[in-house]
This record gives structure tokens, C-alpha cells and sequence, in this order.
């Protein structure tokens, strides 16, 4: 009987592998910055994870939404051992165009959506996080606090400084001179 249960979620699991893995890749790789190779590692752990909790997985929510949740608590583990390792103390799948939008609102939407993205990769490590955490995870910064291990006020004061140095990267790969006399 057991053996039956084990091939049955073993079957059950290729599909939710197929059936959700760009998914959960598109969703890891935003919050990693388009990092590849931190991509699939997290993503591979994700699906490793989910194999052995398969079991007592209650379906009391979406495949897609148990699974993110795994790879979410992957990314925060992540994100603390990078920190940690830069000597810091304690630390939806892609809409990317509308059908309806022209050729050239895709490629400017696609265009700034890669500098974001270099932008962000060029930032120290602790930037990064707090930003994807704050901006695309929408945590607060007693959320963001509490993942990294910090006080609030450092929080403020790091989002500050990465704010700043989101801003001053983002103009020096795109050129956007409007952008600095906006910002």
C-alpha cells in the first residue's frame, strides 16, 4: 500500500514539475536579480524540497502557490548566507506585454525591464535584496527587519542608501539624463 502512495506522488510530482517549472523559474529568477546560475540552483533545491514534502502536501493551495512559497524561503535563505558571506552582520511567471501593445512599447518595456535588471546585479548584494524584497516582494521594513536579521532603522537607512545607488547606477547604464533631473 505504501508503495502504491510513494509511485502515485511520484507521478503526481513529474506533472507538478512540468506543469509549474517555468513558473517557479520566472518567479525565482526576477527576485534573484536575473542571476542564472543562483536561479537554477534555487530552483533545483525548490523542486528537491517539494519532492520529499510531496506527501504532506494538503493541497490547501495551489501547486503554484506552495511551490513559490518553498522557492521564497529558499531566496531568503540565500539572500542571508550572501550577506552573511560579504561580512554583514545576521542577515508569477513574467506578464512581460499585453497582447494588445505595439512593437515598439514592447521593446522600450523590454529594454528598461534589462537595464532594471543590470542595475540591480551592479548593486552591492545587500541592495539588492532589501530593494527586490521592498519593491517586487512587497515587504515591509519590519518584514525585511526580520529577514536580515537587522533593526528597522538599519533597514531605513540601507533602502535609503540603495535607493540612492539604484538611482545613480540606473543613469549611468541607461543614460537617462531626464531620469537624474526627475529623481
Amino acid at each position: 500500500m505504501i508503495k502504491n502512495i510513494f509511485n502515485m506522488n511520484k507521478e503526481n510530482f513529474k506533472e507538478i514539475y512540468d506543469t509549474n517549472f517555468n513558473y517557479v523559474y520566472s518567479f525565482v529568477f526576477l527576485r534573484l536579480g536575473a542571476n542564472k546560475e543562483a536561479t537554477e540552483d534555487i530552483v533545483q533545491e525548490t523542486f528537491i524540497s517539494a519532492m520529499k514534502g510531496l506527501i504532506s502536501y494538503k493541497a490547501a493551495s495551489s501547486c503554484k502557490t506552495w511551490l513559490c512559497g518553498i522557492a521564497k524561503n529558499k531566496i531568503l535563505n540565500y539572500y542571508r548566507d550572501n550577506i552573511r558571506n560579504e561580512g554583514f552582520a545576521c542577515v508569477e511567471e513574467l506578464d512581460y506585454l499585453e497582447d494588445n501593445q505595439d512593437i515598439e512599447l514592447m521593446l522600450i518595456n523590454l529594454e528598461t525591464r534589462k537595464v532594471i535588471l543590470e542595475t540591480l546585479n551592479n548593486l552591492k548584494p545587500i541592495y539588492k535584496y532589501v530593494l527586490i524584497l521592498k519593491y517586487i516582494d512587497d515587504y515591509s521594513v519590519k518584514g525585511i527587519a526580520k529577514c536580515l536579521c537587522k533593526t528597522p532603522k538599519a533597514i531605513d537607512g540601507i533602502l535609503q542608501r540603495s535607493k540612492n545607488s539604484f538611482k545613480k547606477e540606473f543613469i549611468k547604464i541607461s543614460g537617462d539624463e531626464l531620469y537624474d533631473k526627475r529623481g
